[in-house]
């Protein structure tokens, strides 16, 4: 988890389910022109040249999964970030620059999440469709937002909807205090998990209580003989 300043935009990722490790501000040169007219960058590369024009423009890296951990491998796909302080109206242009390849994915409609706190705080789908290419083995995902007209919301971004640690939690006691009476499917809790020290909470195998009785199955008889482990049964014996 990270909380940055860059460009005059406060980006964080400290909050539950956030993965943020890097962001640079992607600065333009005047009267050095490219493609898409936005003038020369003093990146090394510009991506995203067929979105629009955006009045910020930014470099986000993500962590891998299980970051800092002895379990941190090398999957980068999560992204889920906030950002704070952009002018009402104004757009922002994002390139998740060391990510995974998704091209398939993203090729067939696949789009980030965006929701506003206060005034919009469901996930909804980025309305531009999103750019995304191929730089040094890396994937490029590049998108645009404009900011909604409300001074001082927070503006939080996502690979796709979150389902946090506290949001599985907070479901598992509603589920607890519904379920209360039951005595079928108890949970059970882990001391820890191992990954994170976090609860791990489980739904036993064997249910408590009387098992179900089951229907057996009826065999098939071997051709010429009679089923495997079965008794033969008694024949009646006939009456002088």
């Amino acid at each position: 988890m990270m909380e940055i300043r860059c460009g005059g935009l406060l980006f964080s990722s400290k909050f539950d389910s956030g993965n943020l490790a890097h962001v640079e501000k992607v600065e333009y040169l005047e009267g050095e022109g490219d493609s898409a007219g936005n003038g020369g960058s003093t990146a090394s590369m510009v991506f995203g040249c067929s979105l629009p024009i955006a009045d910020y423009e930014f470099n986000v890296w993500t962590k891998p999964d299980c970051a800092d951990t002895e379990f941190e491998n090398g999957n980068r796909s999560w992204f889920h970030f906030s950002v704070k302080g952009g002018m009402p109206g104004k757009m922002i242009k994002i390139h998740i620059v060391n990510m995974n390849k998704q091209t398939k994915l993203y090729s067939q409609g696949m789009s980030p999440l965006v929701k506003t706190v206060p005034i919009r705080p469901r996930w909804e789908r980025i309305r531009e469709r999103p750019a995304f290419e191929m730089a040094d083995t890396q994937f490029v995902l590049s998108f645009v937002h404009r900011f909604l007209d409300c001074r001082g919301a927070t503006t939080y971004f996502a690979f796709c909807y979150p389902f946090s640690y506290t949001e599985c939690q907070d479901m598992l006691v509603q589920l607890d205090a519904h379920f209360a009476e039951c005595k079928y499917l108890p949970l059970s809790s882990l001391q820890h998990c191992s990954a994170s020290s976090r609860r791990a909470d489980t739904v036993p195998r064997k249910a408590q209580g009387k098992p179900r009785p089951s229907a057996h199955r009826a065999r098939k008889c071997p051709k010429g003989g009679r089923a495997k482990g079965r008794k033969e049964e008694a024949q009646p014996r006939d009456m002088p």
